[in-house]
């Protein structure tokens, strides 16, 4: 047997994975990300959800220039249904500038909600999803974006589900507020947008209570009017609309 054979054949000793990093070097360089975020992302990176602050498609793309990220779409398919209805599946591979990748999935169903632009939209939530995860495992501790949780009427558990991404869109003379407007402007005015369900439906945005609003009704009445929220009275489904300037696009 020569020594090559020999080599093979020892039997490797077992040996624990190891940081890279001693404790106090980790620490170190998690406070200097989290500083990072501090100073580079401002409150239009977030969106507050059930309380909570999450980064947006923005505050991640800024994350991702700053760490010198690269990312390319590794896979995409479109299922299409008898109904009509239609989900995209996006796999996006990020890497750093020392070689280490990381890939995120990104799945968006058109039956989530009624999109404004459905074909570009339900393509482009997919696609946020998918890179923002895979920016995220890379350098973000695998947080959550805001385009993948948000409270939606639909949801029976009272769990946060999918959401999609808001679309600010201003073509062929149309301008319609998005459902990301509703909650920022509530946050803005300090109210409570958890309380409320917002989605597409019949060519407006319909802002409904999902519980009794009370004596705090005229604070939203108050904050939504300025976006062209008009009240609705239909009993216990009464709820605010605001109805696209003309057609609402698909």
């Amino acid at each position: 047997m020569n020594s090559a054979q020999q080599v093979q054949n020892e039997i490797t000793p077992y040996l624990p994975v190891k940081p890279l990093v001693t404790p106090e070097q980790a620490a170190d360089e998690w406070a200097r990300f989290e500083e990072l975020k501090r100073q580079l992302l401002n409150e239009g990176d977030y969106q507050a959800i059930a309380g909570k602050r999450y980064i947006k498609r923005s505050g991640f793309r800024k994350i991702a220039v700053y760490f010198g990220l690269s990312d390319r779409i590794l896979e995409q398919e479109r299922v299409d249904r008898e109904d009509g209805s239609f989900m995209w599946r996006i796999v996006v591979e990020v890497k750093a500038p020392n070689g280490r990748t990381s890939t995120g999935v990104g799945v968006c169903d058109s039956r989530e909600r009624n999109f404004a632009h459905l074909e570009h939209d339900v393509l482009a939530t997919c696609h946020t999803r998918a890179k923002s995860r895979a920016i995220s495992d890379m350098v973000a501790g695998g947080v959550v974006s805001a385009e993948e949780v948000a409270v939606s009427p639909s949801s029976d558990n009272g769990e946060p589900a999918e959401r999609t991404e808001a679309t600010n869109s201003s073509e062929g003379g149309y301008y319609f507020v998005d459902r990301e407007a509703v909650l920022n402007t509530l946050e803005r005015s300090g109210l409570d947008s958890t309380v409320l369900g917002v989605y597409w439906e019949n060519q407006a945005l319909v802002i409904k209570p999902l519980e009794y609003l009370g004596d705090v009704w005229m604070k939203y009445m108050d904050a939504l009017k300025p976006l062209g929220a008009e009240w609705v009275r239909l009993g216990k489904e009464s709820h605010w609309e605001i109805k696209a300037a003309g057609e609402n696009p698909r």
